[in-house]
């Protein structure tokens, strides 16, 4: 059963972080390069400079704070990265939203770490509201207020491209969580702590490519992410590109937009009941919300058991349907690795001055029938 990691507080057992002691459905809830396998300017365990993958960076499936629990990866990062202190920083963590129910678990984990790891910060919170302006003008409110660090999860990758500018040219240290900013900067003097959607997507066409027969023709649908988004665009592509290279058989019958949202991918469910009966196999899902909301759906029309339904993100809800057998598999997006090495990256950052902020790579995991008890809380 995952618990909350303990890799980050052994950092400071095992290599002096000060202040170590004790002491939330979504919609994008992505992050992603261009680059299907993540830019090679990521820290990863190899010194050829690729990311691995396939390796397991969700460090809450660690029980005990102790060195032999941990990864090679993982001490190698800890090993190399341990930054501590005792200046005072205050940080400005600018959430996408505070109503996407992952990036509130990325941002409240973030917050919880600090507090018992870097007691010596404070993090103002803010809410982007969906919109890379606000966003923008709180990164110019943080920079007025004097702020150490920004913490941003972009809500779009060209429209946030405005707060990479400013913070260069004011000399403000940032760090971009989950999702990615189009931008030169990135990645070099710019951290980027987040996870390939171009792998998500690929995850999902491999589960599918192994476990559905398509002797005949695989009918599907696809509850796509919100179109202008870049992780909308890599969960897609790695999915459709993924299975045409393996040259499996489907017929894709539609492609609607669920906006990431629940509702919304259940009207589109209910769209292609009428339309198809009972004639759909597979609906692969650009997130959870979009699974659960096909899944009822197709409960309501008494056909959830002539459908596979896949979704992305490992939330708490759709991992008990997994468990069921209504949802056939997910992808787990590890937002407390994220949030906790988002961390790392902005108190390296501010300690040590660098030019160049550090990036950390954090694989997704398939999640089905076999291993969902791992992720269960």
């Amino acid at each position: 059963m995952k618990k909350l990691l303990a890799v980050l507080l052994t950092m400071g057992l095992v290599l002096g972080m000060t202040g170590c002691s004790g002491g939330s459905g979504g919609t994008a809830g992505g992050a992603a390069g261009d680059d299907p396998a993540l830019s090679e300017g990521m820290e990863t365990t190899e010194s050829s400079g690729k990311v691995e993958t396939d390796i397991k960076v969700s460090e809450d499936k660690i029980q005990a704070a102790s060195e032999e629990t941990l990864g090679d990866w993982e001490v190698a990062y800890t090993e190399k990265y341990a930054p501590s202190g005792e200046e005072e920083y205050t940080w400005g963590f600018i959430d996408m939203g505070f109503e996407d129910t992952f990036t509130t678990k990325i941002r409240n984990t973030f917050v919880s770490y600090c507090e018992k790891n870097f007691p010596n910060v404070k993090v103002l919170e803010a809410d982007g509201e969906l919109d890379p302006n606000v966003q923008l003008q709180l990164a110019e409110n943080f920079i007025a207020q004097g702020v150490d660090c920004i913490i941003i999860i972009p809500q779009d990758a060209d429209g946030c491209v405005g707060v990479v500018d400013t913070c260069m040219a004011e000399g403000m240290p940032l760090v971009c969580l989950n999702s990615v900013i189009h931008s030169d900067h990135l990645e070099k003097e710019i951290g980027y702590v987040g996870s390939s959607n171009y792998e998500a997507g690929k995850l999902q066409a491999e589960w599918l490519i192994e476990n559905v027969d398509d002797t005949d023709p695989v009918v599907m649908c696809y509850q796509k992410g919100s179109d202008g988004y870049d992780h909308s665009a890599q969960r897609h592509n790695g999915l459709f590109e993924t299975l045409d290279a393996a040259g499996y058989n489907y017929d894709l019958k539609a492609v609607l937009i669920s906006e990431y949202m629940r509702d919304i991918a259940m009207t589109n469910a209910e769209d292609w009941i009428t339309s198809f009966s009972d004639e759909v196999q597979v609906i692969p899902c650009c997130n959870d919300e979009s699974a659960m909301g096909t899944l009822q759906a197709y409960q309501a029309a008494g056909l959830a058991d002539k459908v596979k339904i896949l979704g992305i993100d490992a939330n708490q809800d759709c991992l008990k349907e997994v468990k069921a057998g209504n949802i056939a598999c997910t992808v787990f997006q590890n937002a407390m690795g994220q949030a906790k090495w988002g961390a790392v990256s902005a108190y390296d950052a501010c300690v040590n001055g660098k030019k160049e902020t550090v990036s950390f790579s954090i694989p997704f995991e398939t999640v089905d029938a076999k291993n969902v008890e791992e992720y269960l809380d």
